[in-house]
């Protein structure tokens, strides 16, 4: 489960990085790396659903440290002041949120059509 998700959120990561392309694949990178992601797991078929909303919530949590990490020097970079502080930490959580749900989603997909092949 450590490898699927360590291959996940360099999936993300990547997508993020690649410039002008990356306002297409990083909101569909949780997806895609749920999708890919999962497939490097051990899962049994009887238990696909709460493998995938675990390995979701993983890369939620785990997606909360550059997330954070992205915000607190967006508030250094452009000096921001303590009342956005709020505003960017709600925004941090949306994004957690997200990729936490996309990558359950893509996951439980993958498992599903693996197992009609």
């Amino acid at each position: 489960m450590l490898k699927s998700i360590v291959i996940s959120l360099s999936i993300i990561s990547v997508s993020a990085l690649i410039p002008i392309l990356h306002f297409v694949t990083f909101p569909l990178s949780p997806f895609i790396a749920g999708y890919f992601g999962i497939q490097f797991a051990q899962v049994r078929k009887d238990k696909y659903a709460s493998k995938s909303i675990l390995f979701g919530t993983c890369i939620g949590v785990l997606f909360l440290i550059p997330a954070t990490f992205a915000g607190i020097i967006m508030m250094k970079v452009y000096g921001l002041g303590s009342h956005h502080g709020q505003i960017i930490a709600v925004m941090v959580l949306v994004a957690a949120l997200y990729s936490g749900s996309m990558s359950t989603l893509g996951a439980m997909y993958s498992v599903l059509r693996r197992k009609e092949d």
